[in-house]
């Protein structure tokens, strides 16, 4: 706080003020000594002090004067003035109070958007700003409009985010559809088994690693293809002869709408939740193993 601002001054009623103004003008005021009735319209001759004279031209009468300064005092009975640094723990608390600063760090809040599970990262960060608002003197109201905006602006980059996540992979699914054509649902079933079996029990941190642009590393062209051949290699077994084409149309849009969920799970930061559509998808993709030979476009010289 700046050294050069005012201690913090009395709260005066409005009431008291008002009060002793109306008793001030029952009274009068007495005409300093030698100046005679008559010279009262002088009133301004009187002032010695060259910027109080040059104040007083503002006013037309003492009226008007005296009334200039009882407003200022109401104005000033009400006004939250910054203690100095010499001012006691007590009017520092006052003055936290006339601000609506709360007395610790419980006193701000910060809520979350439905649905969004609060972690121990989350829960580090406010905190960490809990300390940072009561620190700095910042009211709960001004608190609460800045996390509200903070969350707002959080919740927008997560939508383009999201939407970004959706275009990548509507573009990744449309080249690959037209790569392996009838194959597609076979190949993928190939790498996300192959993929299973060489990270072992790191597979579920490995399906989460995201490249630098933010979409998930096994989901680029490059990995799915390279673990579709590796699944292939491995002898992971075929596909086609255990569905009917009914049952197997049925199994491809649940995957894809459990692939979805899982998708937006993760643009919500849900992460257990993601990690059980997963196993959804693998089970339903499981269930569309069978014993023909896969033979996809880029792979039919292997």
């Amino acid at each position: 706080m700046a050294e050069e601002e005012e201690a913090v001054e009395e709260e005066v009623q409005e009431e008291a003020v008002e009060e002793e103004y109306e008793q001030e003008s029952e009274s009068g005021e007495e005409l300093p000594e030698g100046v005679e009735e008559e010279d009262a319209s002088s009133w301004r001759d009187l002032i010695q002090d060259e910027k109080l004279s040059k104040h007083a031209e503002r006013f037309t009468d003492l009226d008007s004067l005296v009334k200039a300064n009882m407003d200022s005092r109401v104005k000033l009975s009400k006004a939250v003035v910054t203690p100095g640094k010499d001012d006691d723990e007590e009017s520092w608390n006052a003055y936290r109070t006339a601000l609506g600063v709360p007395q610790d760090v419980d006193g701000y809040d910060f809520p979350l958007p439905e649905g969004v599970e609060r972690t121990d990262q989350m829960m580090d960060g406010e905190d960490k700003w809990s300390n940072i608002f009561l620190d700095n003197n910042v009211p709960k109201a001004t608190a609460d409009a800045l996390v509200a905006e903070f969350r707002q602006e959080l919740m927008s980059m997560q939508s383009d985010k999201v939407a970004a996540d959706e275009e990548f992979t509507r573009r990744t699914e449309e080249s690959l559809k037209q790569e392996w054509a009838e194959d597609y649902q076979k190949n993928l079933i190939f790498a996300a088994r192959a993929s299973e079996k060489a990270f072992g029990e790191s597979f579920e941190d490995a399906r989460h690693i995201e490249t630098s642009d933010g979409n998930f590393m096994l989901d680029h062209p490059v990995f799915v293809k390279m673990f579709a051949k590796l699944g292939r290699e491995m002898g992971e077994g075929s596909i086609g002869s255990v569905v009917t084409e009914g049952e197997r149309d049925s199994l491809v849009e649940r995957a894809q709408s459990f692939r979805d969920k899982r998708n937006e799970a993760m643009g919500k930061g849900l992460t257990a939740e993601a990690q059980r559509w997963d196993q959804k998808e693998l089970a339903v993709l499981e269930k569309l193993h069978g014993t023909d030979p896969i033979v996809g476009t880029s792979t039919r010289n292997l």
